[in-house]
């Protein structure tokens, strides 16, 4: 081993490092790759010190991690910076009080926004009032990061009950980075909203999670719609008890509804009477690049709403954890097996991909992976969709939160 050159080691640890877990699915407590690798010899330290890449990820939890900020920072003169910030709760911080929270938690930004211009990832998790008011500020003072091209902000807090978080008002939200991150590409946001209308930097996407926003907060239909259409090459989309506006926003607020049970709603038939506002005759959203889509804690009515607005014949791995206040998902299962025919707006030509969008065959056509936690629904609609999902080489399923008799069907 002492005889390998330089290169070949340093090779070795930069591997090394780069199959190290994310800070935040770390063991608390062990040692990260770098800090092992540099402790082996005085060949090893010298070769490790002088590898900038064994130095890009820094994380901040305890007070011992502020120190290391700074030193992981002299490290890396150059390549971009990921930074993982996982504050706690006063809850925990009466338990150990060498978290992170409040006065140990301000300096951190003091250590790494000097360096804004290389942040590559920012994952920023709070469980306190005063923390989240103070990153708000920061962020909304800081400026563009030109180079950011992840970035995850967690407000975790135990609501308690769906109607505390539906129903949640809190203070409007800031524009953050000077609206402008041009290399955004993962966007996840869980406790967290933005000014929807003031961040022109979500397109482009690659990635989309939003997890915990009560419907107030929840971005207009016309904004979410012109989201995707700005990220073709969406491949991943996540939502937890969020998406875009279930509910039209206060009468006068808006020109038109901008709520989804407006917006997905099904053509009216053609001796309908029509209000002053009628669905839209509009075509769903293509996303062909779109491969993984996680549904947790939603309505059964709002998802049929929703993917009736989406296209996404290339979706390969579908999670569900459908179980929100007892209601029966029977019919958002029985869209996905077979969703309904709707003619193409007027005046568009049939375009490749159509044969779904006219209801020929299940929602996902290619779907490979199903993965079930829980699900609300009766024994025929689990029957239709698994004989509609013919494609699938990945069942998994707990069939303790599906209906009596869900799993005979597999029989």
């Amino acid at each position: 081993v002492h005889s390998l050159p330089v290169e070949l080691l340093t090779t070795i640890f930069q591997l090394g490092v780069d199959s190290d877990p994310l800070p935040e699915d770390q063991i608390r407590g062990e040692h990260t790759f770098e800090v092992l690798v540099s402790h082996v010899c005085r060949h090893w330290r010298h070769v490790a010190l002088h590898t900038p890449h064994l130095w890009t990820t820094v994380h901040f939890r305890t007070r011992a991690h502020m120190d290391r900020g700074t030193v992981y920072m002299s490290r890396n003169a150059s390549l971009p910076i990921d930074i993982f910030v996982d504050t706690c709760s006063e809850d925990d911080y009466q338990i150990r009080k060498d978290l992170l929270y409040r006065d140990d938690f301000f300096p951190v930004f003091d250590i790494v926004l000097p360096y804004l211009d290389r942040w590559r990832e920012l994952h920023l998790i709070v469980a306190d009032l005063e923390c989240k008011s103070y990153a708000r500020r920061v962020l909304s003072t800081c400026g563009s990061a030109r180079a950011l091209e992840t970035l995850q902000l967690w407000h975790v807090q135990n609501w308690r009950t769906s109607e505390r978080l539906f129903n949640h008002i809190g203070p409007p939200p800031v524009v953050v980075f000077g609206g402008s991150l041009p290399s955004l590409k993962h966007i996840i946001l869980q406790g967290v909203n933005l000014p929807w209308s003031r961040s022109p930097f979500l397109r482009d996407l690659s990635t989309v999670e939003f997890a915990l926003h009560s419907d107030n907060v929840r971005m207009p239909f016309d904004l979410w719609r012109a989201m995707l259409a700005a990220s073709p090459n969406l491949t991943r989309l996540s939502l937890l008890f969020a998406g875009p506006r279930a509910a039209p926003s206060t009468p006068g607020t808006s020109a038109l509804p901008d709520g989804i049970e407006w917006w997905g709603a099904p053509p009216p038939p053609p001796d309908a009477v029509l209000g002053p506002h009628p669905p839209p005759a509009t075509d769903p959203v293509h996303l062909p690049h779109l491969r993984e889509v996680q549904l947790h804690n939603l309505e059964s009515d709002y998802l049929v709403a929703l993917f009736r607005t989406l296209d996404a014949p290339s979706v390969r791995a579908l999670q569900l954890g459908l179980d929100f206040d007892d209601q029966d998902f029977s019919p958002f299962v029985r869209f996905l097996a077979d969703p309904p025919r709707y003619p193409l707006a007027k005046g568009r030509a049939a375009a490749a991909g159509d044969g779904e969008r006219l209801g020929a065959g299940p929602k996902f056509p290619a779907l490979e992976r199903l993965s079930v936690a829980t699900l609300k629904c009766s024994v025929e609609s689990w029957r239709a969709l698994l004989v509609a999902s013919r494609r699938v080489k990945r069942l998994e399923v707990d069939f303790a939160q599906l209906p009596a008799g869900a799993f005979d069907v597999l029989l």
